[in-house]
């Protein structure tokens, strides 16, 4: 026990690390933006092979996520030795592929625990810091126990000043081997003594909810800044027997992930509903885990939910027009794993992925702008009652996304209206305000998604697969550009910290796209909706991919759309009609 006495010494006495003095305020790292995965139970020579098999499929992914069970019990902030061997190793070799490491974690201290699924440990007696902050009083309701799904525990006193200078400084082992977050799990749901008594007097669930996860979120960003340090929580969630409500606030949300649905169409209507509750209530970072957590029914558990792969296809999809792309499941599924169709299954995933990825720059852009006050990314279509069997949104004003809901691939799209919309896979051009009956997407490749005339686009392209450019892409911007006859702006912001403008307009005789800076290479991708096209200013026409790709500052048409190659300062690409 003396271990934990000690924690507070070195709470008090250990100088923590001085990050750089990044900007305060709410806000998402860059990092996040990029795909993640996850199990529900791993081990350490696992994570590796988990993590190795997208690799080797040329699935990116950036993020993994150890779920429990992964401590030596519940929470010591000890690494099972057993299950998770050498795990300084597993967080650098992690990093060293560019893949962060967040560790699952709730606020419970647990005096007896289990883990009930198949493949979890077991443990004998209470956790060894239990005793300690019994003693010292650090748990809410004076210690009294609480049953929650690990074991019988009680909660830290996010009140008390010195439990949580305890309770952080347990933490600072795995900060400082560079963990790169906390998945924060909804343990504080299962304390029934309420209003519970603290440090400070009475205090509501919601009042304690708001001060575990802005307790984690603070320490983390204290210990290793905010660039390299995030928390995983729930926005909106209703699931089990609880009533629906709101967990973290939005301003101590970096990444929100809705979770515990079921894997089938009941699930995915019910992530659409609680993502669309959460951006109405200004959270930013929205996702859900692909394909459904649950593999039965969250309140009546003897339901049992068969696995689809038509289901699980169209959520990758969903996932990857998010701002949070996280593949987790208690199937502990992977791409190549399915039972059904498992090649088509690889091909799916990899294209929705690699959008997410080339998106990121839009993805971060459109959270940084938020969090400074500009609307949230996931703008749903219509109020609350017009959700249920439709669940259309309007990402980043940019993209309509209209959610496959069923198994017959089929559903009618109403475009919202004030714009036209531009179909992302035909480049058909629909009038806003009108209805597509019966839009096909029974190819389960794809589901119905338009982008915004005038939208104007940043991308990170490095290779061929989504057609938005190729290898000869990497290391420039790209630059995705519908122009409208009404002038918009997107702004940037880029790698180096700075905005850069992105703005595009057109008139009868042109179209132009400019940059407000430019800083590197950039590659031009025009819409141009059967216009005529005899020259860009500036630039000579070649009558090839490759022949455009081993050149600077030229142009070529393919089809509907223009591209321009340009080398590091040009700022602007006009068409000539």
């Amino acid at each position: 026990m003396r271990r934990y006495a000690l924690a507070l010494l070195l709470a008090a006495c250990t100088p923590v690390p001085s990050p750089p003095a990044p900007p305060t305020g709410p806000h998402t790292p860059r990092w996040a933006f990029e795909p993640w995965i996850s199990k529900d139970i791993s081990t350490g020579p696992d994570t590796y092979d988990f993590v190795d098999g997208f690799r080797a499929r040329d699935i990116p992914v950036h993020v993994v996520v150890l779920d429990s069970p992964w401590e030596t019990n519940y929470h010591t902030f000890v690494p099972n030795p057993s299950r998770y061997p050498e795990f300084p190793r597993l967080v650098a070799d992690m990093k060293a592929r560019d893949v962060r490491v967040v560790l699952w974690m709730t606020q419970m201290l647990n005096e007896s625990s289990f883990d009930a699924e198949v493949g979890g440990d077991r443990y004998a007696g209470p956790s060894p810091n239990y005793g300690f902050a019994k003693r010292e009083g650090y748990f809410v309701n004076e210690g009294a126990l609480e049953t929650w799904w690990k074991g019988q525990g009680a909660a830290i006193d996010f009140f008390n000043p010195t439990a949580v200078a305890w309770w952080r400084a347990q933490q600072n082992e795995l900060l400082d081997l560079g963990i790169a977050g906390w998945k924060l799990d909804f343990g504080e749901s299962y304390i029934t003594r309420l209003p519970m008594k603290t440090a400070a007097g009475e205090k509501t669930l919601q009042e304690y909810s708001e001060a575990y996860y802005r307790d984690f979120l603070e320490h983390g960003r204290e210990r290793r800044g905010r660039e390299e340090f995030l928390t995983m929580v729930r926005p909106y969630d209703k699931s089990y027997l609880f009533e629906g409500r709101f967990f973290a606030r939005p301003e101590d949300a970096p990444v929100a992930w809705v979770g515990d649905n079921r894997r089938d169409w009941v699930g995915l209507e019910d992530a659409l509903d609680h993502m669309f509750r959460s951006a109405r209530a200004g959270y930013v970072m929205l996702g859900s885990d692909i394909g459904g957590y649950l593999d039965i029914d969250d309140v009546n558990m003897s339901i049992r939910v068969p696995f689809s792969q038509t289901n699980f296809v169209r959520w990758v999809a969903l996932g990857a027009m998010t701002p949070f792309m996280q593949l987790h499941g208690r199937g502990n599924l992977t791409p190549w794993t399915v039972s059904e169709r498992a090649d088509e299954t690889v091909a799916i995933y990899r294209y929705w992925a690699k959008l997410h990825h080339q998106l990121v720059p839009f993805f971060y852009s459109t959270a940084e702008e938020a969090w400074a006050g500009a609307p949230v990314p996931m703008q749903p279509v219509g109020e609350l009652a017009d959700w249920t069997h439709d669940y259309r949104y309007v990402l980043g004003d940019a993209f309509l996304v209209a959610p496959i809901l069923d198994d017959t691939g089929v559903r009618d799209v109403a475009l919202p209206a004030g714009a036209r919309w531009v179909d992302w896979w035909s480049n058909a051009v629909h009038e806003g305000g009108t209805t597509l009956t019966a839009y096909d997407s029974t190819d389960r490749s794809r589901i119905p998604l338009f982008v915004k005339e005038g939208a104007v686009l940043p991308l990170e392209v490095d290779d061929d697969s989504t057609s938005l450019g190729t290898t000869a892409s990497a290391g420039r911007l790209t630059v995705l550009a519908w122009p409208s006859t009404t002038a918009t702006k997107f702004v940037l912001h880029d790698t180096d910290d700075a905005k850069t403008e992105l703005t595009t307009a057109r008139d009868a005789t042109s179209s132009t796209v400019s940059l407000s800076r430019s800083t590197r290479p950039t590659v031009w991708r025009v819409f141009l909706e059967g216009r005529g096209v005899t020259s860009v200013e500036g630039l000579r026409q070649v009558n090839s991919r490759a022949e455009l790709d081993a050149a600077e500052d030229v142009w070529w048409r393919d089809g509907v759309f223009v591209w321009a190659r340009t080398s590091t300062g040009t700022t602007k690409v006009t068409l000539q009609h």
